[in-house]
């Protein structure tokens, strides 16, 4: 049996440490993401199941985390776009193993590269990669502000993954 995960502690000396070694072997900056709850409880878990692993260890953690995360996004925005659209379309999340020139792997939905280690930056990024894949290979232009019928902009807000209508920045809804 597991043994549970304890709570978060961003100030664990060790746990700190482990994160400034991640940011020199990485292209992440994991202290930058610790403001976020759910970035902090990934990091900290894996810290916590792992030990202070070096960052090849760590990569396929990572990679595996975006992916999951990545697919969610992807699964409610294809339904999304059924839903507005009534076309069924594909969008494959791809994952690219960590290599010497990309050690921390890639995680790509369509042409954009997933970077987040918050699951809301993750979602925002997806959000991105569909709408781009949709608009070059598809030619459509989605999804769109009810108000204005021009194209929305995946972004972080406080609340989450949203998308914000460029007219007036008014934010028209969550991405997931």
């Amino acid at each position: 049996m597991k043994a549970a995960v304890p709570p978060p502690d961003q100030a664990d000396r060790a746990f700190r440490m482990w994160l400034r070694t991640l940011a020199e072997g990485l292209t992440i900056d994991p202290e930058g993401a610790l403001a976020s709850q759910d970035a902090l409880a990934f990091l900290w878990s894996a810290f916590a199941e792992n030990g202070a692993m070096p960052p090849a260890y760590f990569a396929p953690l990572l990679g595996a985390h975006r992916q999951a995360h990545a697919q969610q996004a992807v699964t409610a925005l294809l339904t999304q776009v059924h839903a507005e659209t009534g076309r069924r379309l594909d969008v494959p999340v791809r994952y690219s193993p960590p290599t010497a020139r990309e050690p921390e792997g890639a995680v790509r939905v369509g042409p954009e590269v997933v970077q987040g280690i918050d699951p809301s930056d993750i979602h925002a990024e997806a959000a991105e990669g569909v709408q781009c894949l949709l608009a070059d290979r598809d030619r459509l232009v989605w999804p769109l502000c009810p108000d204005h019928r021009v194209g929305l902009h995946a972004t972080r807000a406080v609340s989450g993954a949203v998308w914000v209508c460029s007219v007036d920045d008014h934010t028209v809804r969550r991405i997931v």
